[in-house]
């Protein structure tokens, strides 16, 4: 063969091989959740089990099957009609100052005690400036979580995105954390949301 020939064969077979190859174990099926009340999607793995809101301002809940190692992502929304008329910008200040993870620990625990923040950092939440934390607490008698939390706000609301791995030991949830970081990391820069009309934010 000569050259040009030679390279052509070998395009063809590489072309072949992506066609019939196996999908790479990251490439797993995802699915789309999108909340109407609230404007505001993400996607997560195709086998995990969607539920929706039970009660008070968890909105939606999602969880790893049975047969894999437990873990959940939650988003919780609270309405304050006293902050409709807050700017945009003047929230977004707030959450790109750096917070401390006592003041974190402050607001998610709000009193009850329980959650500690082993790091407390600022990131983007669908590029909205937000505080992140990495937590660690128990949920019940003899069942941990370990994972992060992402909270920012728009104008009358607060978000809040919570994923953790799930455990009868806090080790086994941090290893059960570590275990679907990629997928919650995956979930967290897919969720989408859109300022509401301020009306919406009403109770």
């Amino acid at each position: 063969m000569n050259g040009l020939t030679c390279s052509k064969y070998i395009g063809l077979v590489l072309l072949l091989w992506a066609a019939w190859a196996p999908s790479a174990p990251g490439a797993e099926k995802q699915s789309t959740y999108s909340n109407q009340e609230f404007h505001f999607s993400f996607q997560y793995p195709a086998a995990w089990v969607v539920s929706p809101a039970s009660s008070g301002n968890l909105r939606v809940k999602v969880a790893a099957p049975a047969d894999a190692p437990p873990a959940e992502c939650a988003v919780v929304i609270k309405r304050y009609p006293k902050a409709v008329s807050a700017k945009q910008n003047d929230i977004d200040q707030i959450f790109m100052v750096p917070p401390t993870a006592s003041e974190l620990e402050e607001v998610l625990n709000q009193g009850n005690g329980g959650i500690k923040v082993a790091k407390a950092n600022t990131e983007t939440l669908n590029a909205r400036p937000a505080h992140g934390a990495r937590v660690h607490y128990k949920t019940g008698q003899n069942a941990y979580a370990s994972g992060r939390v992402i909270m920012t706000a728009t104008p009358g609301l607060t978000w809040t995105l919570s994923c953790s791995g799930l455990g009868a030991t806090p080790a086994e949830a941090e290893k059960n954390f570590r275990f679907w970081e990629g997928k919650i990391h995956s979930l967290v820069s897919s969720f989408t949301f859109k300022e509401l009309p301020k009306s919406s934010t009403k109770p």
